[in-house]
């Protein structure tokens, strides 16, 4: 369902033009150019207004940039003629000496000449006391001495040159209030000299108002000028702008350049403002800015855009016009197509549209007919493929099923109907169950045909039926459901039961003669000193090693007999140490290894995890690996037991030099019964094994919950790996032993 859903996401905007199926193929071509064109326009008057308002607003900016320069290049100006000014009075001849007398009427005597020649705002003398002795202001373009006294704390500049007392100290600057004149004042103050001593400070003084209206001039802007506090104190604006606060008022204060602020709407009008330090050199006195008209720009783009309109609707009307003659010509034979695939979507296969042309839709057309021609062979190709295919599956002797990805089962023939039907009549006899154990071989590995890997076999009744299955898969991997081919096995697992029971029956029969064979043998060994020649001795040697031999294989076969008949192996699980074992293995066969002239290692790592299993049978797996190294291993060669741990698992490596086993034969090396040719014979020639003790081995490991593995090289020996679960310390620790 969720494949479904996703193909219908894939294909939904294909089906999506049927919504608008009442428009005509012509108003389908003229549509989307006539809205093409729409957006074209709306964007095109978009991107051209706002190009021509962004070239304005970039010339208003260069503006603001420009008119801020002007301001600071004024005040550096005026601060040089309040530098000349300030000294000419401080260089007045018999100043210094009045000021270090305290002579009022001389330093105004000599003062005020100066000011009213050069136009001074405001001047006042400070003798070295800090004591004002002159305080001219400009009224009515005449200048008047202040009578009154001047507190001139407030005159900071001048009271840093004092208290510095260098008599050629740099000139100080800053904006200050006069109370006086109750206006804002800029102040420039220099020393004054005698005898290589500070005799008193000039101040000369410019009202902002004044300043404000000669940047105005200056830069043809309008000129704000802020307080610390980030108030606008001065302005050429007859409304007082807003005012900004004291984090931004900080941050152009210690700014570089100037920054563009906000617009402002003031008397009605709306202004772009740009802001900057007011700076004599590196001396910053507060923060200023200028304004300038931002109505033009607005004006500007409602012009432009009104223009643009006009050419891109005219340009939409040509773009209807042109559509609809243009599309007149091409649904005729559009038409022709349409009904010519409506034919063959209804089957009619011998249809054609007749339509020949060189352009596109001809080419179309052409193309169209070769493709219906292909699709009419095909499609009778298919149905005869498709009818060969339906007389083989009913044609084979088992039956076959079908899976969808929804979990319907179809038949796909008429085998797979009888068996479900003989299936459903048996359920009268027994339910339906799966065995534990098969009887039938193992078939697996990499060789193995992949409809094989997925293998169940099924009782019911009386009936005994395998199933194998398998995916269906595209080529680019889609998965369509799953093929089920059912075998009816009843009689095979008959035939392997009869086989089982008679080697159970013959095993039994054998193990009595064998043991008299056997105890005879030894009792004639015992009694054969200085009776049997050697020779003699040496046949029954031969007769005693090959009873014991038959004697082991009689009960291996009994054994799995027992196995096979109960289905399971009834383990009895506790916590084992693989180490004593492997210990208790190795002096067990540790004579017949040096007997037959084998190097016999012994690896056992100390610590090593012990495994949930069940001894006795363990034992028996064990055994028969150690068994299979002894007897496929010649004279001089060498096994190896290796015990250790990986990742939460103990691993038992039993290596020999052998002659090793074919890739051929490593592939069913574990299923019953199977013997490799090349190393079913021992170093003397006699035949060994019966083919089930790695079977055994493999069910037993399994049955623990682990896994045998194999790995070798024929002619350079064999390694036989049986990985087994770990059990951690406290598991151990809550359980009983072995």
């Amino acid at each position: 369902m969720a494949e479904d859903t996703e193909s219908e996401k894939r294909t939904g905007w294909l089906q999506r033009p049927s919504r608008f199926s009442g428009f005509g193929i012509r108003a389908k071509i003229v549509l989307p150019y006539l809205i093409l064109t729409l957006i074209v326009a709306i964007v095109g008057t978009y991107v051209v207004t706002t190009l021509v308002a962004s070239s304005l607003d970039e010339r208003l900016t260069n503006q603001l940039l420009e008119a801020g320069r002007a301001v600071s290049d004024g005040l550096a100006g005026w601060e040089m003629e309040h530098i000349e000014s300030a000294r000419l009075v401080a260089f007045t001849v018999g100043l210094a000496e009045a000021l270090q007398d305290g002579d009022r009427d001389s330093v105004a005597a000599l003062g005020q000449p100066v000011a009213s020649v050069q136009g001074l705002e405001c001047l006042i003398v400070v003798d070295a006391h800090g004591q004002a002795l002159l305080h001219v202001l400009r009224r009515d373009d005449s200048h008047e001495i202040i009578e009154e006294p001047l507190d001139t704390s407030e005159l900071w500049m001048a009271q840093d040159l004092l208290k510095a007392g260098d008599p050629k100290g740099l000139p100080k600057r800053g904006l200050g209030y006069h109370r006086t004149d109750q206006r804002r004042y800029y102040f420039t103050a220099v020393p004054v000299e005698l005898e290589g001593e500070i005799a008193g400070v000039v101040v000369v003084g410019t009202s902002l108002d004044t300043l404000l209206a000669y940047f105005k001039r200056l830069s043809l802007a309008d000129v704000i000028v802020y307080d610390s506090d980030g108030h606008a104190s001065n302005s050429t604006f007859i409304e007082q702008p807003a005012d900004i606060d004291q984090e931004l008022y900080d941050e152009i204060l210690h700014s570089t350049g100037y920054t563009l602020g906000e617009n402002l709407s003031i008397q009605n009008r709306l202004y772009r403002l740009a802001r900057g330090p007011l700076r004599v050199g590196n001396e910053r006195m507060a923060v200023f800015g200028v304004a300038l008209p931002w109505n033009f720009i607005v004006q500007a783009r409602a012009d432009s855009r009104n223009t643009y309109a006009v050419i891109f609707s005219t340009a939409t009307a040509l773009v209807i016009v042109v559509g609809y003659l243009i599309s007149h010509r091409i649904t005729n034979p559009i038409k022709q197509l349409v009904s010519a695939s409506q034919a063959v979507a209804d089957g009619r296969l011998d249809q054609r549209t007749g339509i020949a042309g060189a352009d596109e839709i001809g080419m179309l057309a052409t193309t169209f007919d070769e493709m219906t021609g292909r699709l009419e062979e095909r499609t009778h190709a298919l149905e005869e493929t498709v009818g060969r295919m339906r007389a083989i599956l009913s044609s084979i002797g088992d039956g076959v099923l079908l899976e969808n990805i929804d979990g319907e089962i179809e038949t796909l023939n008429t085998t797979a109907d009888e068996l479900l039907e003989e299936m459903a009549t048996q359920f009268e006899l027994g339910p339906l169950h799966e065995p534990l154990s098969g009887g039938l071989e193992d078939i697996s590995g990499p060789q193995a045909n992949p409809w094989l890997l997925e293998r169940r076999q099924l009782e019911v009744g009386q009936k005994v039926v395998r199933a194998y299955s398998a995916a269906v898969e595209t080529d680019d991997g889609k998965h369509l459901g799953t093929v089920i081919v059912l075998r009816d096995v009843t009689v095979e697992v008959e035939a392997e039961q009869l086989k089982d029971a008679f080697i159970t029956h013959v095993s039994h029969e054998l193990r009595t003669p064998l043991t008299a064979i056997k105890g005879y043998s030894e009792l004639l060994l015992a009694n054969s000193a200085g009776v049997l020649s050697e020779e003699q001795r040496g046949f029954l040697e031969t007769i005693r090693r090959h009873t014991d031999s038959l004697v082991t294989m009689i009960n291996t076969l009994l054994d799995f007999s027992e196995m096979e008949a109960v289905g399971r192996l009834g383990l009895q699980q506790l916590p084992v140490s693989l180490s004593n074992l492997i210990e208790e293995i190795a002096e067990q066969w540790r004579p017949r290894m040096d007997e037959k002239e084998l190097t016999f290692e012994v690896e056992t790592p100390p610590d090593l995890p012990m495994v949930d299993a069940d001894a006795k049978r363990l034992r028996w797996a064990i055994i028969n690996l150690v068994r299979n190294a002894w007897q496929h291993t010649p004279a001089g060669g060498s096994v190896r037991l290796r015990l250790f741990d990986r990742d939460d698992h103990v691993v038992l490596d039993v290596t020999d030099t052998g002659a090793g086993i074919s890739p051929q034969d490593q592939q069913r090396i574990f299923s019953r019964f199977y013997s490799v040719a090349q190393v079913v014979q021992s170093a003397d020639g006699e035949a060994r094994g019966l083919g089930v003790s790695l079977y055994v081995t493999k069910s037993i490991v399994e049955a623990h919950g682990g896994k045998v593995g194999l790995a070798s090289t024929e002619g350079a020996g064999s390694t036989f790996s049986v990985i087994l679960p770990a059990l951690s310390d406290r598991e151990s620790g809550k359980r009983d032993t072995v």
